[in-house]
């Protein structure tokens, strides 16, 4: 395996693991938030808010690091592409 495949490898691992983690985070609130909605709360406790959009419609912070995730990843691939790409045309150009 080249060290760019490894490279690539490794970039992929990284980002379905904070994916996972994200989901694990996503699910532990979603549990807690549950259990808190069931039990009666005073007035003095903050609302627990647990699957709702915003004012403006945005979704949860789950959903902004899943595609932060994902933009990150895109970006790793681009650059492992043109790094790829480079090292063809440098064996191109020794060929010749």
């Amino acid at each position: 395996m080249t060290m760019l495949k490894l490279l690539e490898t490794l970039k992929d691992s990284a980002e379905s693991a904070f994916d996972s983690a994200v989901v694990r985070l996503e699910n532990c609130h979603h549990l807690v938030g549950g259990y808190l909605s069931t039990r009666r709360r005073s007035r003095s406790q903050l609302p627990v808010v647990v699957g709702r959009r915003d004012e403006y419609g945005a979704g949860s912070i789950y959903d902004l690091l899943r595609g932060l995730n994902r933009e990150i990843g895109e970006f790793g691939t681009d650059v492992f592409q043109i790094i790829d790409d480079a090292r063809a045309r440098r064996q191109a150009e020794k060929t010749r």
